[in-house]
């Protein structure tokens, strides 16, 4: 009985250590621009990382897609993104490809602050 209350607890460390572990990423502070493949071209974004190596704010910078598109993902992938502080985000359905050029030139961005 003891030693399986003590895998029990060995089994809870590990988990305990490996979900407080994601997403506690840390980048290099500073203003990152990227480009990402959209629907009609590329996305170019701009991503700021504070001194705590937080990402803070992304910017978009030039997107070639309809409106109607970005409006319905950008804001929603940007608040994901920097509650996350990581680009491992879902797309926006509806907007798929937008979405995804999005998130690839965030993540593209982040990449140099790496």
């Amino acid at each position: 009985m003891k030693k399986k209350n003590t895998y029990t607890i060995l089994i809870l460390i590990i988990l305990v250590l490996l979900f407080t572990s994601c997403g506690n990423n840390t980048y290099k502070a500073g203003n990152y621009e990227a480009v990402g493949k959209g629907r009609n071209g590329d996305i170019r974004v701009s991503v700021l990382i504070n001194s705590k190596g937080k990402i803070e704010d992304i910017e978009l910078l030039e997107c070639l897609d309809n409106e109607e598109f970005v409006k319905a993902s950008f804001d929603k992938i940007k608040e994901d993104i920097i509650s996350k502080n990581s680009s491992k985000v879902d797309a926006v359905s509806g907007a798929t490809s937008t979405s995804k050029g999005i998130i690839e030139a965030v993540n593209n961005a982040i990449k140099q602050a790496e």
